[in-house]
């Protein structure tokens, strides 16, 4: 699914139904966390990529707006918004980047496809919410997000592609994925959208 190598333990679901106010904080984070980095990546690299700001300023827009949304659920299951935690997923998938990085192999480009992989591992996990989480509304909240997190796959694998080609991503982008695989397949099972 979206590039992805190796799916999520089906036992990540109940690791995360067992404490849904712990997911859902960690959730509107993460909703932080990306409409962050859309707009960083605008700032330092707009100059050279003036075709990112129109669509990762819609994209932190969109985010903002899912982030208001986990909220409002959080809130009416009677939790409160925690202190953001470190997302361990990410910054080893960042951290492999830069350790894989050869010369000539532009961080913009890294920095799409990481942005890709993050959000297709969400889509990903928002999918098994959607089918067995046994909140209906919930299930039904997921399903929705599920959809954005795969348009927001695309987003990213379409700028890196216009950016530095197609042959150059697709290079790029599959040792990227076994590296997320391996990461992915590492981190504790728990109540939050990567881990």
């Amino acid at each position: 699914m979206l590039g992805l190598l190796k799916p999520t333990d089906p036992a990540w679901v109940q690791a995360a139904e067992a404490d849904l106010a712990g997911l859902l904080s960690d959730h509107a984070h993460c909703e932080i966390k990306a409409a962050q980095s859309a707009l960083s990546l605008v700032a330092r690299h707009g100059g050279e990529a003036p075709q990112l700001a129109e669509p990762l300023g819609e994209l932190a827009r969109e985010e903002s707006k899912h982030f208001l949304e986990v909220q409002r659920r959080l809130e009416q299951r009677g939790g409160s918004l925690g202190h953001p935690e470190k997302d361990e997923y990410v910054v080893a998938l960042r951290t492999a980047a830069k350790h894989n990085r050869h010369d000539g192999v532009p961080v913009l480009l890294d920095r799409l496809l990481i942005c890709a992989l993050i959000e297709g591992r969400s889509c990903e996990r928002f999918r098994l919410l959607s089918e067995h989480l046994g909140d209906g509304g919930l299930r039904a909240f997921y399903r929705g997000l599920m959809a954005s997190e795969a348009r927001h796959f695309t987003l990213f694998s379409n700028l890196a592609s216009d950016c530095f080609g197609e042959q150059a991503t697709r290079e790029r982008f599959a040792p990227l994925a076994s590296r997320e695989a391996d990461i992915a397949d590492r981190l504790p099972l728990g109540p939050t959208v990567h881990g």
